[in-house]
């Protein structure tokens, strides 16, 4: 790519790659842009160009390229901030472009904290069917600050997560053979590792103990199951 007094010989459309244009420069192909970078800086056939204007097309298309990778990266599930600054590192996007990413995408309202620790509790608490400890985990893990993850959970009321933990302790109850006490430490258990407060795993327990009573056979410790601690 020369220096001075280059000229651009060609630009052509990029097949199969909406919106992307090649660029040739003194006959050789040179670089490929965004069609705004493209008009942004007038880069047409026969069109001088020189390294300065060369070098700032070649930024404008990096910050182009990365702001396009991180709006797809949003578009295929709401993200935390946690989880763009993560992808657009592994991309290798410079931080202080990252920065401006983040603060342009927040003012567009494609990235806002809130909102996603709100979705992704409502998807885990509903259609997956976890506790509230479980979902508090993988929002910390996203990155999201305590009080907006604490915020967010005091929205679940507390009597339908239950509801949520009965359906799924009467599901394991049936399928858990032997004795009554097997069947309640199993199902205890399987309750608390998918996040269940031991308050709730302890009141689903009574509740079904008290559904399946014809199978009680007296062995019944009430201590066991004063959960609220776990």
């Amino acid at each position: 790519m020369t220096t001075t007094d280059s000229v651009i010989t060609a630009v052509e459309r990029q097949r199969k790659a909406a919106g992307r244009y090649l660029i040739f420069i003194d006959g050789q192909y040179a670089f490929t842009v965004h069609e705004d970078v493209l008009v942004k800086h007038r880069l047409m056939k026969g069109e001088q160009v020189d390294a300065e204007k060369l070098q700032l097309v070649l930024e404008d298309e990096e910050k182009q390229r990365a702001w396009s990778d991180a709006l797809k990266h949003v578009g295929r599930r709401p993200r935390s901030e946690k989880e763009v600054r993560q992808y657009l590192k592994r991309r290798q996007v410079l931080p202080s472009l990252v920065d401006l990413i983040v603060v342009k995408l927040k003012e567009q309202r494609y990235l806002d904290d809130a909102d996603f620790a709100a979705q992704w509790t409502e998807q885990r608490i509903y259609s997956q069917k976890k506790g509230r400890a479980l979902i508090k985990q993988e929002l910390q893990h996203k990155g999201v600050a305590p009080a907006t993850i604490q915020d967010t959970l005091n929205q679940v009321p507390a009597e339908e997560e239950e509801q949520l933990a009965y359906g799924l302790g009467q599901k394991k109850w049936k399928q858990t053979s032997g004795a009554l006490m097997d069947k309640k430490r199993k199902t205890a258990a399987y309750l608390l590792r998918r996040g269940y407060s031991g308050q709730i795993v302890g009141n689903v327990i009574r509740r079904l103990q008290e559904t399946f009573r014809e199978e009680s056979d007296g062995d019944d410790d009430e201590e066991l199951w004063d959960l609220s601690d776990a």
